[in-house]
């Protein structure tokens, strides 16, 4: 299977990473030293522009949100069919839909996931959009190497990532200041605290498989949520 892989940002080069054994990849990336390296690592292939990469014929974008936009468009300039498989979480399929050219066949495929978990083995769950259904078992092939991919409506990803996000950064901030509330100031502990304990707990708790102090914890937690 041939894969073209547009962006070896943070998610980009993860990606590029796992796919790289399963995959005839072929990387495009506007830094050229960033790209040559990680293709030379990967034993990838790499495009010197998108007319080189169209010839692929499936490509994944690994792009910021204000750049996937711009990449479609000159996409649609090129005049070649192609198969695009969009990433960006706040990129919707309606927008996708609304300014990609006739030959331009776009997805969305969204990950609940962290590109930092990932490097670490971690698999996410992905949501490969509903429609179109002719590039459904497309994605649904090449995601499924990634991660847990479920069909449905890919745009509900970015309201789970957001609550998520906000809870946890609300979580860590809230550690900070309650431990310098108690005079416990070094830095290092701190971040440990965050890092260590409190993510790993999270991560306990999502695979169900907290200790007692822990589950105490939690009975705790959930009687005063309830008494709200």
């Amino acid at each position: 299977m041939k894969i073209g892989l547009v962006g070896i940002g943070r998610m980009g080069s993860v990606l590029a990473t796992i796919l790289a054994d399963h995959c005839e990849l072929y990387l495009f990336d506007k830094n050229t030293t960033r790209m040559n390296l990680i293709a030379e690592e990967l034993r990838a292939s790499v495009a010197n522009n998108l007319k080189e990469i169209v010839k692929i014929k499936s490509i994944l974008l690994a792009l910021p949100d204000r750049e996937v936009i711009t990449c479609i468009k000159e996409l649609n300039q090129l005049n070649e069919p192609i198969t695009v498989m969009n990433i960006a979480t706040n990129v919707g399929q309606h927008t996708l839909n609304s300014i990609a050219a006739s030959h331009v066949k776009c997805i969305s495929v969204k990950f609940i996931g962290h590109a930092g978990e990932m490097a670490f083995g971690e698999r996410p769950v992905i949501i490969v959009n509903q429609s179109p259904k002719e590039l459904v078992p497309i994605a649904v092939e090449v995601f499924q190497l990634i991660g847990q991919v479920i069909v449905g409506d890919a745009d509900v990803v970015q309201k789970i990532n957001t609550i998520a996000a906000q809870k946890a950064i609300e979580a860590a901030v809230s550690i900070e200041r309650e431990l310098k509330d108690n005079k416990i100031t070094d830095p290092a502990i701190i971040k440990s605290a965050i890092r260590q304990v409190a993510a790993g707990i999270m991560k306990s708790y999502a695979d169900d498989n907290l200790g007692p102090f822990a589950q105490e914890i939690v009975h705790s937690v959930r009687t005063k949520l309830n008494m709200k």
